[in-house]
Order: structure tokens, then sequence, then C-alpha cells
């Protein structure tokens, strides 16, 4: 029910990563089990292990926050596609900026009121620097023609609040890149975790089928955790024994 809201161009890869895993998800009997294919399964999709290793309510708790993550990913990316639209606009209104002009023409305006404000700094600037304190009309000219803006690309904003509404939609968006930065890390983190566990669980599986006479063992099939009481930590270990 949620997928359905997301843009069709991003919707496509979501259900194609779901349907895979759900593919493989199938718990198998604990002999044929491995535990190399549960960890990249929760590295795909966390909680793809545990249900392949036959613990369900644990996958769902992690399919569950993945899920979260991704939709609030798309959300706050189609906020920040939203904001965008939303300056664009703004500058064309106000400021009769061209539309779908370059990123760097839009970070640019946002600095000052108007291009002529620009231009008289970019002239006191160099004045400076070729006239006053190293006589250079060469450089000085060179420079001028350089840096400051052409008539064509002038922009005047019609006023000073116009201009800091522009600032303001355009912090916006910023902001919401941020967050979707922030989910993105949170998915990592999610992977992460989902592939500790995992690991742990198929640790536990294998000492279990070894008491019972499955002699099993695989990658990671023994991994453990110590405390580390100098660093005020703990350490992840583990040891595989070649047979």
């Amino acid at each position: 029910m949620l997928i359905a809201h997301i843009d069709s161009k991003k919707k496509l890869p979501v259900l194609i990563i779901i349907s895979v895993c759900l593919l493989y998800t199938v718990p198998l009997p604990a002999q044929d089990q491995s535990t190399t294919k549960a960890i990249l399964l929760s590295a795909v999709m966390p909680g793809a292990g545990q249900m392949y290793l036959g613990r369900p309510t644990r996958a769902g708790v992690f399919f569950g926050a993945e899920l979260m993550v991704m939709m609030s990913y798309l959300r706050l990316n189609q906020e920040v596609d939203w904001k965008q639209n939303t300056y664009m606009l703004h500058a064309n209104r106000y400021a009769d900026v061209p539309l779908n002009s370059e990123d760097s023409y839009y970070r640019f305006i946002a600095n000052y009121v108007n291009s002529d404000e620009y231009n008289a700094e970019v002239e006191r600037e160099f004045r400076n620097l070729y006239i006053i304190h190293n006589y250079n009309p060469d450089a000085y000219r060179e420079s001028i023609a350089r840096y400051s803006v052409p008539e064509d690309k002038a922009w005047h904003w019609e006023s000073r609040d116009s201009w800091l509404r522009y600032r303001e939609i355009r912090r916006e968006k910023q902001e919401y890149e941020i967050l979707a930065n922030f989910a993105l890390g949170a998915s990592v983190l999610n992977r992460l975790i989902s592939i500790i566990d995992t690991a742990l669980i198929a640790r536990s599986t294998n000492t279990y089928n070894i008491q019972t006479g499955n002699t099993q063992q695989s990658f990671l099939s023994d991994i453990y955790f110590e405390p580390d009481y100098l660093n005020n930590g703990i350490t992840l270990k583990y040891n595989y024994s070649f047979y």
C-alpha cells in the first residue's frame, strides 16, 4: 500500500529488491542453510537473512525499519525536488532568472540582491589589488572582464523581501538534503546491525547443529563479542576452523 505512493521512477528498484529477497528467504532445513548466503541477504535487504534462517519475528523488525527509512528517504527527496522547483520559479518571477539555469548560478544570485551590487564589489576588489597596491592596469581590465557578470546574465531582485524568501527556500532545500543523507546513513546502519544479528543467529544455529551431530560450519560461524576494558568498548571477533 505504501509503495503505491512512490514516484514511478523510484518504485521499480524498490520492488525488485524486495521481490528478489523474498524469493530467497524461504527457510530451509538447518543442514542446508548457508551462513554466507544469510549474511549476503541481510546486506542486500535487512531482515532477509533472519527470514532465511527461520526467524520471522526478527526479520519483521528489520524489514519494518528498512521500509520506514526507505519511505523517509524517498519522501525527503520529493521535498528536495519540490523546493528546487519552487526557488527556480521564485527566481524567474521576482528576478527574471531563466528557468532551469545552472545550479552554480542559483547559488550565485543568493548572495547579492542584484548583479550591479556584485559587479561593484568586483570592481572595488580588483581596483585595490591592481591599481592602488600593485599598479597593473592590464591585469585590472582583464580581471574585471573575467569576473564581472555580463548584461545577458544580469539579475535584479524585485525587493529585498523576495530575495530573502529565495534564500530561505534554498536553505530549506539544503536541510531536506541533509535529512535525506541521514536517512541513507540509517539504512547503512540498519544493514550493519542486521548482518551482525544474522551472523550471531547463524553461530547459535551452527553450535546447536554441532551438538546434535551436524558438523556443518561456514564463514563467520563462530562470531562472538569480547569486552574491551582498555578502550571501554567491545571487540567483535570470529573464529573459523579448517577441517
